[in-house]
């Protein structure tokens, strides 16, 4: 037998695609994997979550905690306002809804888990309307009545679950990092729907009560002044852009059959007084 040693030609045993195009390929395969996988177990757990007791909700610990540091009692006027929109939802008898007063310059609203609604002088101020402090509050209603506050701290739960396990098997600090910025991503865009969810109830709710939704866009306009230049790039924002949040305002207002009440009333005078009282009073 006749033994010989052919030459092989080169390149032989390496692929022609170059690595880094390999690499990314397989990346970006494997993050629209966990986009996937994240998104569906957060729309699972979205059919229990909402069926959780309210009740059992209102007894968790931090609706404890929010009930007990904001003992504000709120004004009259602001009383007033938050049972009026209140009204206007006809929620369920066992969804009992607190509103909580904090005087402080924080331009924000939000609501919680239970039912507790914290409202902060810093963005009431820069109200002129009352069809605007009415928007601010049905939109945290509706939080609330869609059970956003704990389907969200379940959504947070998940995507840690999932985000441990698979960086912990992925040995590589790289991807590990990509894996943890998809599962952000994924959990703002929830959250943005939310939002949407929410902004759309509560002009629901106020063109009920006023006959039109300028409450809703004159709001947005205060945001995109508060927020002039500094919001961040959507993907990775738990709130839809303020630009965004007009457009549909203006859309969903537009579906809406007009009383022909259009006089918007403003903030009383003897509560804007009280609200610089506050603001003086919280720097001494």
């Amino acid at each position: 037998m006749e033994y010989s040693n052919p030459e092989l030609p080169e390149g032989i045993n390496t692929s022609k695609e170059h690595p880094l195009k390999e690499f990314a390929i397989l990346t970006i395969g494997l993050l629209g994997l966990i986009f996937i996988i994240i998104s569906s177990l957060i729309i699972l757990v979205d059919n229990f979550a909402d069926k959780i007791p309210f009740k059992l909700e209102s007894e968790l610990p931090i609706s404890s905690i929010i009930k007990h540091e904001n003992v504000e009692k709120l004004p009259p006027y602001l009383e007033k306002v938050t049972q009026k929109v209140l009204k206007s939802f006809e929620l369920p008898d066992e969804m009992n809804i607190t509103f909580h007063y904090v005087n402080s310059d924080t331009v924000n609203a939000f609501a919680t888990l239970g039912g507790h609604i914290v409202l902060y002088r810093g963005l009431i101020e820069k109200l002129k309307y009352e069809d605007e402090l009415a928007m601010v509050i049905a939109h945290e209603i509706a939080h609330v009545k869609y059970r956003h506050p704990i389907m969200s701290a379940s959504h947070g739960v998940v995507v840690g679950i999932v985000l441990t396990v698979l960086s912990s098997s992925s040995g590589n600090s790289i991807v590990s990092d990509l894996m943890g910025t998809t599962g952000t991503a994924t959990l703002m865009k929830f959250s943005r729907n939310f939002e949407y969810q929410a902004d759309k109830d509560a002009i629901n709710s106020i063109t009920k009560l006023y006959g039109h939704a300028d409450g809703a866009t004159g709001l947005f306009k205060v945001f995109k002044d508060v927020h002039a230049g500094e919001e961040p790039f959507e993907l990775f924002a738990t709130h839809p852009l303020t630009e965004n949040r007009i457009s549909r305002t203006t859309k969903l207002a537009e579906k809406h059959p007009l009383s022909g009440n259009t006089v918007r009333v403003p903030l009383p005078g003897k509560f804007i007084s009280w609200l610089k009282h506050e603001k003086e009073r919280s720097v001494h």
